[in-house]
């Protein structure tokens, strides 16, 4: 009979050291995902320490408890900065980027994905150039065509950029969500009669929804964001975006009106993230969706 004793020894001792490894990088793991979280959560709770004390409370203990809720420092922030004008305006920005963005995303996602030739995979490379190139590459340029068009200082003139800018992306992500989508449903269209467009619009599209809605939600995040777009190409200060707002009243007064300046953030932010803490079902759905189809 063979003695198993050493060798049981030596695997007890490997799979042991194997779990401790384990336990260790999963530990490591935590503290960075921990890093991060914090990363992440302390520019949306740094507003609050300030946003309810007085300009006196916050220049001697700026990192203590207010002695009192001062709710009116949102209502002051709210007139001085000209909060109202500037939600509006990021409002109409955000709807013109969604709409110059998501329909014609989808359509030349859907092109792509289902009209493959030589001409189509030579376009679709075409726009995918356009992903690569980063927007600070093209600022001067932009402002340039911008004002050959005389769109500078309009609305109309800052959406229309942000939609060309992420045009491409969405484009990739159609692409590959309506790739994954059965051809079987598109033929069976035919055959009952419906033509491209309705093939398109009533069964391919509703079937895409996941994509749509996801791209719904981004676009609007990333326009209600956007700073540097905004500076370049918006100089009429009744058509200022909050975040060009904000950054005008940190301009002139500094630090010395902070706690105004922490309630302007968090009305800023609060529509960003009330749409997140919405959608952000839809917004995990229809990224595993994209990358499961894709």
């Amino acid at each position: 009979m063979k003695d198993y004793t050493v060798s049981e020894g030596y695997y007890g001792r490997d799979l042991v050291t194997s779990r401790r490894r384990m336990q260790a990088l999963k530990i490591i793991n935590i503290i960075i995902l921990i890093i991060l979280a914090f990363a992440v959560i302390l520019p949306i709770l740094l507003p609050w320490f300030f946003v309810f004390k007085t300009r006196l409370e916050f220049s001697y203990n700026p990192w203590s408890l207010p002695t009192q809720i001062r709710w009116i420092n949102f209502q002051e922030a709210w007139v001085a900065i000209k909060i109202g004008q500037g939600l509006l305006n990021t409002l109409w920005v955000c709807l013109g980027a969604i709409a110059g963005t998501v329909p014609a995303a989808a359509m030349a996602g859907y092109v792509f994905a289902r009209y493959r030739s030589k001409v189509t995979e030579v376009l679709f490379y075409a726009v995918l150039v356009g992903y690569f190139i980063p927007v600070h590459m093209v600022l001067i340029p932009l402002y340039q065509f911008s004002s050959r068009l005389g769109i500078v200082d309009t609305l109309p003139g800052l959406f229309l950029p942000m939609a060309a800018f992420g045009i491409p992306f969405w484009t990739i992500i159609y692409r590959s969500f309506f790739r994954g989508l059965p051809g079987e449903l598109a033929e069976a269209a035919r055959i009952d009669g419906a033509g491209h467009t309705g093939t398109f619009f009533r069964i391919m599209l509703p079937l895409a929804n996941p994509a749509t809605v996801l791209a719904v939600l981004l676009v609007f995040i990333g326009a209600w964001s956007d700073y540097l777009l905004s500076l370049i190409l918006i100089n009429d200060p009744k058509l200022f975006t909050m975040q060009l707002r904000i950054a005008q009243f940190l301009n002139q007064y500094g630090t010395d009106h902070m706690p105004r300046y922490a309630a302007a953030s968090v009305i800023a932010s609060a529509p960003t993230l009330i749409l997140y803490i919405l959608g952000h079902r839809w917004i995990i759905r229809g990224t595993l969706a994209g990358a499961l189809k894709g």
